[in-house]
């Protein structure tokens, strides 16, 4: 059951990620005029745009679009792109497309400040969340481990780590195929990196 539930998480994930071509688009994106620090009078708006980032990350009914997703993701727009990460998306689009119509997300809880559950500093720039999938309106707890946003400018991002970490659930190989999945989880910035 686990295996199965583990393979339509992946089928979902990579189908809510993918485009071909995906470009700079900061329309789509979290705008303000101050950074949304993850503390202090920022912090509400902040814990918006962290949850509004897991949204668009994995809620494929509302946000069936790669140009959708893509803002709200680490590597997967601008400032930096991992081409390899978006080859990997893009290779299991056609595989995994009608999943993602069925998933989405609970945001339970983010942590701007001292360790998560596993340990990782959560700090103003650095969110620790906690979140359920719901997979065909029904919430799935404990399939989806921490997940983290990452603040790139004035945007909050799901980290690369969180995709890879959510993707290895159901394809345990991702971390020997995929390069920046292996240097995200580690974190380090994958090595394959290019402006957009």
């Amino acid at each position: 059951m686990r295996r199965r539930v583990a393979a339509l998480l992946i089928a979902v994930l990579t189908a809510s990620v993918l485009v071909v071509g995906v470009g700079g688009s900061s329309g789509a994106a979290v705008q303000s005029a101050k950074k949304p620090l993850c503390k202090g009078k920022t912090q509400a708006a902040a814990e918006a745009a962290i949850e509004d980032a897991f949204l668009h990350f994995l809620d494929g009914a509302q946000f069936p679009e790669v140009a959708d997703k893509a803002p709200f993701i680490e590597y997967m727009s601008a400032p930096s792109v991992s081409p390899e990460l978006l080859a990997y998306f893009t290779a299991s689009k056609e595989k995994n497309a009608s999943a993602a119509a069925n998933t989405s997300v609970v945001v339970n809880t983010i942590q701007c400040k001292g360790k998560d559950s596993v340990g990782v500093k959560c700090t103003a720039k650095y969110a620790c969340a906690q979140y359920d999938l719901v997979l065909g309106g029904n919430p799935a707890p404990g399939i989806a481990g921490p997940g983290y946003a990452v603040l790139v400018g004035k945007v909050w991002k799901v980290t690369a780590r969180t995709f890879c970490d959510l993707s290895a659930g159901g394809d345990a190989s991702v971390f020997e195929t995929v390069d920046a999945c292996l240097q995200s989880s580690i974190g380090e910035k994958p090595t394959d990196l290019e402006k957009a």
